[in-house]
């Protein structure tokens, strides 16, 4: 794991992890690969929608 990067721990139905897990091994990819494209695209949506988030530093 990267320094920046932080880990996430999710709570998730059994039956719907198995459909994810499908689903990510359909496109040859990983669930962690297949859920941070949806994090960004959930992102870029809130943004396109209310304007970039900024944090100050």
């Amino acid at each position: 794991m990267k320094k920046d990067e932080k880990h996430l721990s999710l709570r998730i139905d059994a039956n719907l992890l198995r459909k994810f897990d499908y689903v990510a091994k359909s496109d040859d990819r990983s669930m962690n690969w297949l859920l941070l494209q949806l994090v960004r695209k959930c992102i870029g949506e809130y943004e396109s929608n209310h304007g970039e988030i900024q944090f100050e530093e």
